[in-house]
């Protein structure tokens, strides 16, 4: 069977974008890209008016490109939306994939930055007008997620996508025009710290839904006997009330040592890590004790912990703080499938599925109940303040309901 023709009009765009990527716009003449498209040059003035006008058809064709990328919303939204970590995920995979979009095309980028101001008008017009289209399909894809995991949006979902979009289009001309070490560590540091600005900005706490006593225990039961590291997780979830995504971030030397207690250290930048820094000197990083006794009853001590006995026994030399299947570092995916067997046959006192974010829920809930001042509590948890404050509501709800059994008994 003879191979698919490609149309003459593809075939010079094909032909640009790949002289374009690889030697930039300016060293790039119509002849070399008639000569290697194996067509007669008039053929492209034919097709495009001048080299301003295939310009402008190849930076349409890379648009569509990227927009494909705005397309992933329906396809991370398998089982439905819940919570804000989801949100996180869309955000990290088109961020990562977009900027490795850009990356791939460095020759034209530059070209497109040191050019701009020879560009006619039509062409910058019609530039702008496909930027707004790649916005617009983010935003469809941020307003479902947002809507469905039932969060707050301070900004339209568009001027987010517009937000989002320039910060890469930025790091991108940074990455490629100069030093971006300078200004990010790495690619996943500025990935990070743009989405954890983002879920910032939402209300990840509107339904404070901490889990009861008892069903904390049968939880941690359920842990244990799948394995030490099941057991491990579930501990350190409810002894620190971290996130998933800042679990499955963690590191070996994140454990910090004093003469009291065990401490974690959470955030910050990946070259903070493998610099074996030990101390919270970074905007984005916490140290957050971890607690012993969760809900009244202790589980070992500082040194003989489920986390402390999981680590001892490790035989490997990674630096993933837990890995699945002893090779690998665990993922979102792997602790979402350990949560659900662990509360398989449980339920919420409404009736409801037990989420997991309900952990950091429930460890908050129990700092401040204990007595924990509300700006400590801010400190360790990461949490804004309006955010402290829906938690220090939900205790004063407790503790009126609290008194008011007591005055009956």
């Amino acid at each position: 069977m003879a191979a698919t023709r490609v149309p003459t009009r593809q075939r010079i765009i094909n032909t640009a974008l790949e002289l374009f990527a690889r030697q930039g716009i300016t060293e790039t003449t119509t002849r070399q890209i008639s000569e290697q498209a194996a067509i007669n040059e008039v053929t492209l003035f034919r097709h495009f008016g001048n080299k301003h006008g295939l310009l402008l058809a190849v930076l349409q064709e890379c648009l569509q490109k990227y927009l494909l990328l705005t397309q992933v919303g329906e396809s991370l939204m398998i089982s439905g939306v819940s919570s804000e970590g989801d949100l996180s995920r869309f955000l990290s995979y088109y961020i990562k994939s977009s900027v490795h979009a850009l990356e791939s095309v460095p020759e034209l980028l530059r070209s497109l930055v040191g050019e701009a101001g020879q560009y006619p008008a039509a062409s910058k017009q019609a530039l702008a007008q496909g930027v707004v289209q790649v916005n617009q399909s983010i935003s469809h894809a941020l307003k479902e997620l947002i809507t469905q995991a039932d969060l707050d949006l301070p900004v339209p979902p568009l001027k987010l996508a517009a937000l989002i979009n320039t910060c890469i289009m930025g790091y991108a001309v940074i990455a490629l025009t100069s030093d971006a070490q300078a200004i990010w560590s790495n690619q996943d540091d500025f990935i990070n710290t743009l989405v954890d600005l983002v879920g910032q900005n939402l209300d990840q706490v509107s339904n404070l839904n901490e889990i009861p006593e008892a069903t904390v225990r049968k939880i941690m039961l359920n842990a244990k006997q799948q394995g030490a590291m099941p057991y491990a997780i579930a501990y350190l979830l409810f002894a620190t009330g971290i996130k998933v995504e800042e679990l499955v971030r963690l590191r070996r030397q994140d454990i910090l040592v004093s003469e009291k207690a065990r401490l974690l250290r959470i955030g910050g930048s990946d070259s903070d890590r493998l610099d074996g820094q030990n101390s919270a000197q970074s905007t984005n990083e916490r140290v957050v004790p971890i607690n012993n006794k969760i809900l009244g009853h202790r589980y070992g001590s500082a040194k003989s912990s489920p986390l402390a006995t999981y680590l001892k026994n490790r035989k490997d030399s990674q630096e993933a703080m837990f890995l699945v299947d002893e090779h690998r570092p665990i993922r979102v995916e792997d602790l979402q499938r350990f949560w659900f067997d662990w509360c398989r046959d449980l339920r919420n006192p409404d009736g409801s599925e037990i989420a997991l974010e309900q952990t950091r829920h429930t460890w908050g809930i129990e700092m401040l109940m204990r007595g924990m001042e509300a700006d400590n509590f801010r400190i360790i948890s990461g949490l804004r303040p309006s955010e402290v404050k829906l938690y220090q509501n939900r205790v004063q709800e407790k503790q009126a309901i609290n008194q008011a059994i007591a005055l009956d008994a």
